[in-house]
């Protein structure tokens, strides 16, 4: 499992599933959770449940990508692939996935990455971007 979860961070940097294993670039038939971090917090948890009900996603990874402490949970990374996103605009799917976080019409954290793709798209390419960097704030 541990080597899994490594093949899985090597592939999300190098951005090349190819190169790797079946096993950790195939899709999964159920929804995968996958973690840079030991450590999940409550804000987490609760972006995972949230995604997990609103999109039934085949794939889901969150990632804490807060500044200082992981405890902090401020900044956040989201891969998810649904076919919630057919025939929506890259626009669009942002803004469903926004819309299934938001608390009091707000997010409760600082910052947010997604990567929304249809199981074709992450099927012909499921490589992910690496997050911008933050221009301040929390």
């Amino acid at each position: 499992m541990i080597s899994k979860i490594i093949l899985s961070i090597l592939v999300l940097l190098l951005g090349n599933c190819k190169a790797f294993s079946p096993a950790v670039c195939g899709r999964p038939k159920n929804p995968l959770f996958l973690s840079s971090s030991s450590y999940v917090g409550p804000v987490q948890e609760s972006v995972e449940l949230r995604l997990k009900e609103e999109f039934s996603p085949t794939y889901l990874e969150v990632i804490n990508e807060s500044h200082g402490q992981l405890e902090d949970e401020s900044h956040f990374k989201v891969v998810i692939v649904s076919d919630g996103f057919q025939d929506k605009r890259l626009v669009q799917r942002h803004r469903l996935v926004n819309a299934s976080l938001m608390k009091e019409g707000q997010l409760p954290f600082h910052a947010l990455t997604i990567t929304a793709k249809t199981n074709e798209e992450w099927d012909s390419n499921n490589s992910v971007p690496q997050s911008p960097a933050c221009m301040g704030g929390h």
